[in-house]
């Protein structure tokens, strides 16, 4: 496994994340969550169990995560709900497929917050205070895809786990 722990919570992608938070707000559709085997990268192979590696065409990867949240970032910009299954052109586009895991299990952010009464703006709030994280676990777990000339060039598999990094 291709795991990176991130020591600190990296500010772009809790910005990223509050963003495409605030973006599903009034969003009637669900997405389904991965698991936390989705973001298992193979190291021999740097293939995701989905099937994508080094090479594959943006057809591989919307036929993969068609049915996921994904994020685009367009030359160092915000991340931003990708649709449309197109990737914009830029010089470094990156796609980013976020889960929070909560006591082990994938949450759908929208019915976590209705379930749980707060706002979707709060829910990183809410799943890292320190009284949530002493009744649970709380995981964010992220692929990163990086294209160049119409194909993946990097991958990576990366997750901040709350408890051990503690709350805010």
């Amino acid at each position: 496994m291709n795991h990176k722990k991130n020591k600190k919570k990296p500010t772009f992608f809790t910005t990223a994340l509050a963003l495409a938070l605030g973006l599903m707000t009034g969003c009637g559709d669900e997405m389904p969550a991965l698991t936390t085997d989705d973001y298992i990268l193979d190291a021999e192979t740097s293939r995701t169990s989905r099937g994508i590696a080094i090479g594959s065409t943006p057809g591989d990867f919307f036929d993969a995560y068609a049915d996921c949240d994904c994020f685009v970032s367009v030359d160092g910009g915000d991340y931003q709900p990708l649709s449309g299954g197109e990737l914009p052109a830029g010089s470094v586009v990156r796609t980013l497929v976020p889960t929070f895991f909560v006591d082990g299990e994938p949450i759908e952010p929208v019915s976590f917050c209705h379930e749980n009464a707060i706002e979707e703006s709060s829910l990183i709030d809410y799943i890292t205070s320190e009284e949530y994280l002493g009744a649970h676990t709380a995981e964010y777990r992220y692929l990163t895809f990086t294209w160049e000339n119409g194909a993946v060039s990097d991958i990576q598999s990366a997750y901040m786990n709350y408890n051990e990094e503690g709350a805010n």
